[in-house]
Order: structure tokens, then sequence, then C-alpha cells
């Protein structure tokens, strides 16, 4: 069986959740009486406010209860108080541990309680303070009657103290059977209670506060956060967002698909919720719409609100705001022609819209593991944020978002995974309210990115590309981190992963390569030997290659051009060449465009056994770049650099290589070795060096990535 419960509704000018910010909220039991001296003395307190009524008076806390002259809130600071709408001018009341506040829906009463003592307030009338002591709980005030439940028999009992000063405790009769669970707030003379049988079943009972009897029953099914009774309909929410009306007189009823509540003398319908369809007609945000029950007409007075709270004048408060007004506590009431209007009376001195006040992003990227996050400063801490980030010279972009976190950190890639570019970039913050109330706010700004520059970077992001000639003869630089984001990786098994790109887009650094026969890249520039055997030079430059320049002829004795790694330690990537013969040659790069080699220097023969070549750099340790040659038979053999040009007899990687059409460079790893990228028509793989010289890779990560004729040609 349900335990016996209670509640304070509370709500809060405070918009960070619409839920809390102006819906009844739940607060703890009260916990008793208060003594005599928690009432303040005459004048005690009291913050006059001068200027016109009409006046809108500074309030960022909540309200409880409102009646005809005031209301009682709560300050941000736990601080009860009872605010006037006539000036502004507040009663504060003790804040203690022990003491505890409830207020009466409709009426100008605040009840004090303290252990098994309450003492009630008359805010309007003024005069003693009342003392009730009774061994019960309370749950609700009607008027100045107490609405409390005896904990050992479950009785639901209505407590006032007469005129003369005796205490007057009346049982209630005809209440149904089973626990009273939830007490709803309603003006004098009406207690409404939610009880629910041993089966669950959810019963609302009318309370004659005059005579302590039990005049009507529903059965709802269901508990209900919602109840309201006017003379002639009771209320409440059968699902969420959902309210059923009843015709108290007749017994029929229908249920609206919103949240409502009868205000204006039973003549109107407030309606709120969220992105409102009323009669066919949306009205976006969480807005209040008024419709009326004789010619159902529609007016929309607030661009945010909920339910509101009898005032006991035939008016209605409630919290709520608009964009040009901000938020706030308005009073529903009609104007002179007889239509709803909405009058801010206390000014929750919050905007409405959600506006950024400030945007940190840094004005430099390097991601070199300095603080690169984005901070920022809004009204409203509730939101979601997104950070697009563009590159200006090629357009490409990447969108960071934060749905729980303060901050933005960008990791250094843009969408597809590539690694951001060099350069100069515009950004573009957007922060949403996170109750989809308003529009989003929106701050832009530039940055740059400045990640220097890395061994075999042709599109200037400081990574390894792997260059791809396709049957067209276009020549594409695909960002190694492009190629693994087509595979899962093998270090990612939780959320955050960078997603998988099945088909990446490359940058595009020329076409007409389908008239060179052999092609190389060393670490910067790019070779191509033409169908007479010349051998032509492209400089690289940002994201682009420069027109070409003549090296010279006779290269047309090569079977296998073979670059990009430093073979002789002068930070230069230096050319190896394999003849007819088998004989290997070493080309020492000068940095000249105009002379870019050396002249050649003999390394050896007997290479003819090997038919595939790939210079990735330093593999293991050595001093200088390395060398791996793949024979006849699919074994890969290591050659370890001397920094001379030369190398140290062949070591055996192992087998199984044939598979594999293209062995490129994979870029320098943590461990500030090289890693290599196989491609092959039955698929690829990524290949992490270990800098060991005995085991110089780690197994193999397969990427689905397949060499063919068309797209991926020929890779170098």
């Amino acid at each position: 069986m349900p335990r016996a419960r209670t509640r304070t509704r509370t709500t809060r000018f405070r918009l960070t959740a619409v839920a809390v910010a102006l819906a009844a909220t739940t607060a703890g039991t009260l916990a008793g009486p208060a003594t005599a001296a928690t009432a303040p003395p005459a004048g005690a307190g009291e913050a006059a406010r001068q200027g016109a009524a009409d006046v809108p008076f500074p309030f960022t806390g909540g309200y409880l209860t409102a009646g005809p002259t005031g209301f009682l809130g709560v300050r941000t600071d736990g601080v009860h108080v009872w605010m006037r709408y006539a000036d502004g001018s507040g009663t504060t009341f003790p804040k203690s541990d022990g003491i505890t506040y409830r207020g009466a829906t409709g009426a100008d009463v605040v009840v004090a309680s303290e252990g098994t003592r309450h003492t009630v307030h008359d805010m309007a009338g003024g005069g003693a303070p009342v003392v009730i002591d009774v061994p019960y709980t309370l749950h609700e005030v009607n008027g100045s009657t107490l609405v409390m439940v005896d904990p050992a028999t479950k009785e639901l009992h209505l407590v006032s103290r007469a005129p003369g000063g005796e205490v007057v405790d009346r049982t209630v009769t005809g209440m149904p059977a089973g626990v009273p669970w939830t007490f709803y707030g309603s003006p004098p003379g009406t207690v409404a209670v939610e009880t629910s049988a041993p089966d669950f079943d959810f019963r609302i009972s009318l309370v004659d506060v005059a005579t302590a009897t039990t005049v009507e029953t529903y059965n709802t099914g269901w508990h209900s956060t919602f109840t309201q009774v006017t003379p002639d309909h009771v209320l409440w929410e059968p699902r969420v967002g959902q309210t059923r009306i009843v015709d108290r007189k007749t017994k029929q009823g229908e249920t609206l698909p919103y949240r409502a509540q009868i205000v204006l003398g039973g003549d109107w319908l407030a309606i709120t919720g969220a992105d409102l369809v009323v009669d066919g007609v949306r009205y976006p945000n969480k807005p209040m719409v008024l419709k009326s029950l004789k010619d159902g007409r529609k007016i929309p007075l607030l661009d945010l609100a909920n339910r509101g709270t009898p005032v006991g004048d035939g008016t209605l408060l409630l919290a709520g705001g608009t964009f040009a007004q901000g938020q706030g506590l308005f009073r529903l009431s009609l104007d002179a022609s007889g239509t709803p209007v909405a009058t801010m009376i206390a000014d929750g001195q919050r905007p409405l819209g959600l506006v950024v006040e400030r945007a940190n992003v840094p004005s430099v990227y390097r991601f070199d593991g300095t603080d690169s996050r984005v901070t920022w400063q809004t009204s409203d801490a509730d939101l979601g944020v997104s950070l697009d980030l563009t590159h200006v010279a090629t357009g490409r972009t990447v969108s960071l978002w934060s749905y729980y976190d303060t901050f933005i950190t960008w990791d250094g890639y843009l969408d597809q995974v590539i690694g951001a570019y060099n350069g100069a970039y515009t950004w573009k913050m957007t922060a949403r309210p996170a109750s989809g109330v308003g529009p989003a706010a929106v701050k832009t700004g530039t940055t740059t990115v400045d990640r220097g520059t890395a061994p075999r970077d042709f599109n200037d992001n400081a990574r390894a590309d792997a260059l791809v000639r396709d049957s067209s003869g276009n020549l594409s630089a695909y960002d190694i981190s492009q190629l693994l984001a087509m595979g899962n990786s093998p270090d990612c098994h939780e959320e955050g992963c960078p997603p998988v790109v099945r088909d990446p887009k490359p940058d595009v650094l020329g076409t007409g390569w389908n008239t060179y026969t052999l092609t190389a890249a060393t670490n910067d520039d790019v070779v191509g030997r033409d169908r007479d055997g010349v051998l032509w030079l492209h400089r690289s430059e940002r994201q682009k290659l420069l027109p070409r320049t003549k090296v010279g002829g006779g290269w047309q004795v090569y079977d296998k051009l073979v670059g990009g790694s430093d073979l002789n330690g002068d930070g230069r990537g230096d050319l190896l060449a394999t003849d007819r013969s088998g004989v290997l040659w070493f080309y020492a790069s000068t940095g000249d465009a105009t002379a870019p080699f050396k002249p050649r220097k003999k390394i050896g023969g007997g290479w003819g056994v090997y038919n595939l070549l790939t210079a990735p750099g330093n593999i293991a340790g050595a001093t200088g770049g390395d060398l791996l040659a793949r024979d006849t038979s699919g074994t890969l053999w290591l050659y370890l650099g001397k920094g001379d040009g030369t190398f140290t007899a062949r070591r055996k990687i192992g087998g199984g290589w044939q598979k594999y059409t293209h062995v490129i460079p994979g870029g320098i790893n943590r461990n500030g070795v090289a890693d290599l990228f196989a491609v092959g028509p039955s698929g690829s793989a990524f290949y992490r060096a270990r800098n060991s010289t005995t085991h110089p890779f780690e197994p193999a990560h397969p990427l689905p990535l397949r060499a063919d004729s068309t797209r991926f040609r020929t890779f170098f």
C-alpha cells in the first residue's frame, strides 16, 4: 500500500528547466506547528518599495501560493517572504531547520509549522497570529482551515480556531476507502484529496469545508499531478500532457490533448505545453494560449508558462515570461473589454531568450597538449551548445557538440576524420535552450590552426598522406587517418569513438598524371617519369602541387622509384631507383628545385629479386631511414639505414605479403617510428611500428579498402 505523503508546490521564476521553473514542485513534509515566536512583530522585515503599483518589482525567488493581496515566496537564499502586489513590500519569516511554511491557495494566509504547533498568519487583515496545537500531520491549508491527517487512523481532519478561541476539530465523513495520497490546493470552501485503494486504484474526492463532508468522488485510475475544482467542473491530468475535464452536474467529461485549466470566472481555458496544437493551430515553444469557452477565440498571452494558481479574486498568478519582457511573475486577468491580459507584477530579472554573453575560443590551435577547450558564459546553464568550424581555404568543416559538459574540446579532426588543415578558420557557436523555448543564440568569430608540418604531408595538416592515382589520371591525397577510419578502431570500445568513414573524400592535388609511368613521393615533393624517360619534379605548397620542373632525361633505365625517406640524415626526402639489371641507386636530395638531386651513388646489385620496395623512414630505431623489400615469394625484408644512404644486411620480417600490390609509409607514430600501410585487391591493412629490429610491426589491423583499376589504381 502506498505511503501517505504531502508536498509543497513551489513555482520559480528562474526557468532553468520548464518542469522545475513553472510547474509545482514537490518539497518535504511539513514537520509541525510554529511557536508564537515565529510570527514577526508588526513592521518587522518590511522592505517597502516606492513607485506605482503597476510597475513590476524585482523578485528572483519562487512562489508557493497566492492570495488577493500578495503571495508567499521563497527567496534564492531559502528565506520565506510574503510579497504584496500593491507596493512590492515584503514580510520575511525566520529561517530555521525546524520551521516550515505553507500558504493557502486563493487566500492571504501563511502557516508556520514547528513540531505539532501551527501558527496561522492573516497577511491581509493583520491581527495576532492564531496558534493551533494538534497531533496531526498538516497536508493543506484551505482559507484559515488546516487540512490534516491523523497518522494513527489515517482519518482526514479539518482543524481551525473558532472566534472564541477554542480549537475546532472535525473529522471528514464520506471519504472512500484508501490512503490519502495527495492534496491539491483549491480556493477556500473545497478541498481536493486523492486517495489510493489497496488495488492502487486512484480516486479524487471533493470535501466541502463548511460541512466536513465528502460531496463527490471521481475514479481517475492513475495518480494525477494536477487537480482543479471550479463551481462547475473538476479537472485532472490522466496522462502527462493531457487534461480530463468533467462537468460536476452531468458527470460528462472529455480528455483534452494538452495541459489546461479553467480560469477567469469559468469562461476561459488556459492551455499550456510544448509546441501546442489547438484546433489545428500550432504554437511553438511552451506558451500559454487562452481559449474562450463561449466563442472559441484563441489568444496567445505568454511565450513560456505553465499552469497557474488562483488568487481568489478571479485572477490567476503564474510564473512565465515573454521574449520582450523576460521572466517573472504574471497576473492573468480581464481588461475593460473582457479580453484576457497577462501583466508582469514581479520581475525575475532574467531574459527569457537565451543569451551567449561570452564565447572563449582559442585564437590559435596547435594541438600540442596545451588547453584547447572552448568555454562560454550564457544567461542560462541548461542548454546544448554546438560549435561549427570551417576551414576558409577549402570549406571543410567540423561540428562539435556539448550536451552535458560545460566545454567543448576539439580533437584536431575535421569531418570525414581528416586532420584539421593549417590556416584560417571561421567558427559559429550556437546555444540552444534545453527547454526548447525561444530561438538559439549565436556567436561567430575566427581562429587559426598552426600545427606545423610532417613528412609526406601534402594537404598541410601535419599528418602523413597516401597519394593515390585513379584511372583518369587524377592525383589525390588521402589523410592516413581517413583510411584508418574506413574500419573500426581496435583501440576504441566505448561511446565517443571516431565515426567509421566508408567513403573518405580526399584532397585532389592535380590531374593528368597518366602521363607518368613511374611516380614517387619524397618528404615534400612528388616526382614522375614520363614515357620518354624524363623525370619531372612537383613541389608541394599548402594543399597543392606547384607546376612541374624538369629534372632530366635518361630515367627510362629504371623500373622502380622509391621516395619518402631521409636516408642520409640531412632532413630531406631522398630518392632510390633500381635499374633493369637489378642495381640499386641512391639520389640524395639537395632541396633546390632547379637541381633537386645530387649525382647518383651505387648501393649494390642483386635487387632484381624484389618486386616491391618502400622507404617509410625509421622503422626500428636505427640511425637512418630504413628500406623494405618484398621478394617474388611474398617475403618482406627489412634493411636498416646506416644514415649515409647505405643499409645493413637484410632481416626477415615474414611472408604472405604477396597479397598486397602497394606498401607505403603510414606516418610517424607516438613511438617516433614509421608505420606502414599495405593495399591489395582483397583488402588492406595498417601495421603499427614497434621500434624493434626483431619484431618491427604489431599484428595487422585489417581495413576494407581494396586496390582496383579505377579509383584506387596506384598508391605511393
